[in-house]
């Protein structure tokens, strides 16, 4: 018998809701697209149709043998619902449901935070972890990680590493030219403005 083994990338999401899991989906595709999706919560047909329409592969309610080491590794808005008993073994630290997440510590290779309000990050995004927020996200340390937001602004420094991705559109990282980045829709248009710190008080 042949075997192989792979190291696969996991990307963990609940379901509250048909319409805002698709809307999910679609505003962070190109940061989900290359990962197994692990989804809690009632699948519905519509849901299993819009994923493999866009060739995304998933498992549905299945616990994953993951070791401890993962148990920190993801940071996760609790209002995602969950079976109860995968609390144990899932890699997801949960935390007090907020409209702001401020995250004052470095995110390391591996490190997810998918937040359904706006986010804040004082210290450095690094490669490999990923941010995922249905609303604004600023960004005050460099950035070397992905960034996906919905949200009224996205606010970032140069990045030369790294997706930088606002309502389901990809930024070129070369646009993002001063100290701190404003990315906003005016018109339907996208437009990137410089910002200055003061205006972040």
């Amino acid at each position: 018998m042949k075997c192989k083994q792979y190291s696969v990338k996991v990307f963990e999401m609940g379901i509250e809701s048909q319409a805002s899991f698709i809307d999910f989906i679609d505003a962070n595709y190109e940061l989900i697209k290359n990962h197994l999706l692990s989804i809690h919560g009632n699948m519905t047909e519509s849901i299993k149709e819009h994923l493999e329409k866009n060739s995304l592969s998933y498992i549905h309610n299945t616990a994953l043998p993951l070791p401890k080491k993962a148990a920190k590794e993801c940071i996760i808005d609790a209002t995602a619902p969950k079976p109860e008993e995968e609390v144990e073994s899932s890699p997801v630290e949960e935390i007090q449901e907020s409209p702001l997440k401020v995250q004052s510590t470095p995110l390391r290779s591996g490190q997810l935070i998918q937040h359904n309000g706006s986010v804040l990050l004082i210290d450095r995004i690094n490669s490999g972890a990923k941010v995922a927020a249905m609303g604004s996200v600023v960004a005050l340390d460099k950035v070397e990680g992905d960034i996906s937001s919905v949200g009224e602004c996205l606010i970032v420094p140069p990045v030369t590493r790294g997706n930088i991705i606002f309502h389901g559109k990809k930024i070129e990282n070369e646009s993002l030219i001063y100290p701190l980045n404003k990315i906003i829709y005016i018109n339907d248009e996208l437009q990137i403005k410089p910002i200055s710190k003061k205006e972040l008080a």
